[in-house]
């Protein structure tokens, strides 16, 4: 027999966020791999040292690095009544995409504005990640935000959505400046994500497996990271995002540039 399930508000406001992104942006999607052997093995050592570091805090540091050498990727295409605008932010602010089940068993993705995340350090950017994965869901402001958006009449959230498509100082403050996806998995499968996003540029990390790889004339066995990169080509070009994931392909192969400690292995090869 068909059960009849509520469509929730947060299925209502993952319907909004898509429907406006495919209406007010141009947005094209790539997949790349990142060779995060190396990455992985330098968090283990800073991990060790009690630091407070993890996978998330390093994209985060590092896809921040990547808006402050390409400053495109920190502009954003915005939708007014008469015009269309194209806003250069002065600041870096990280949307990251974290997912907890709320109360009810409900799996929640509720974004975190990580503000000025460029300016933080990697050990700041870990103890924040880790205080918004443990803390009681109910307790943080963004699902007491959540909370007071199911209320609002359908009219109201699409004033919301006019807002944030239109005003940069209102997306600013809500929204920051690009998105980054905390949803990696280990194993088999695809990249996560899709060719849609609400910024000029969106890192969705999907999967880390381990795979055969041609390394220096040899076969070897590496760890290898899928991220899908999405970007509004109303800003973005292909010469731009090929030069910006250069750069961050660069950064996750030579962790110590992030701030972790090398592993012993790594250190005597470098």
């Amino acid at each position: 027999m068909t059960q009849i399930v509520p469509f929730t508000a947060n299925r209502h406001a993952i319907y909004d966020l898509l429907t406006r992104a495919k209406r007010f942006h141009c947005s094209v999607g790539a997949t790349f791999e990142f060779d995060v052997t190396d990455l992985l093995a330098a968090i283990k050592t800073t991990r060790q040292q009690g630091r407070p570091v993890n996978l998330t805090a390093c994209l985060v540091r590092a896809t921040g690095m990547v808006l402050e050498k390409y400053p495109r990727f920190n502009h954003h295409m915005f939708h007014g009544l008469l015009r269309k605008y194209e806003a250069a932010f002065d600041e870096i602010s990280c949307t990251l995409v974290m997912a907890r089940r709320d109360e009810q068993g409900e799996r929640i993705l509720f974004p975190v504005v990580v503000r000025r995340s460029n300016e933080m350090t990697l050990d700041e950017v870990g103890a924040f990640i880790k205080e918004h994965r443990q803390t009681p869901i109910a307790e943080l402001p963004q699902m007491a935000a959540f909370r007071k958006l199911e209320g609002y009449p359908r009219l109201l959230l699409r004033w919301i959505s006019y807002k944030a498509r239109s005003d940069h100082r209102f997306y600013l403050k809500y929204f920051g400046t690009y998105g980054l996806s905390s949803l990696v998995k280990r194993g088999w499968g695809g990249v996560a994500g899709h060719s849609l996003a609400n910024t000029a540029a969106a890192f969705l990390p999907g999967t880390i497996t381990e795979r055969p790889v041609v390394r220096n004339g040899e076969v070897t066995v590496r760890t290898i990271m899928n991220m899908m990169v999405i970007v509004d080509h109303y800003i973005l070009d292909g010469l731009d995002v090929v030069e910006g994931i250069g750069y961050l392909n660069r950064l996750l192969t030579k962790p110590e540039q992030l701030g972790l400690t090398l592993a012993e292995s790594n250190e005597s090869s470098s």
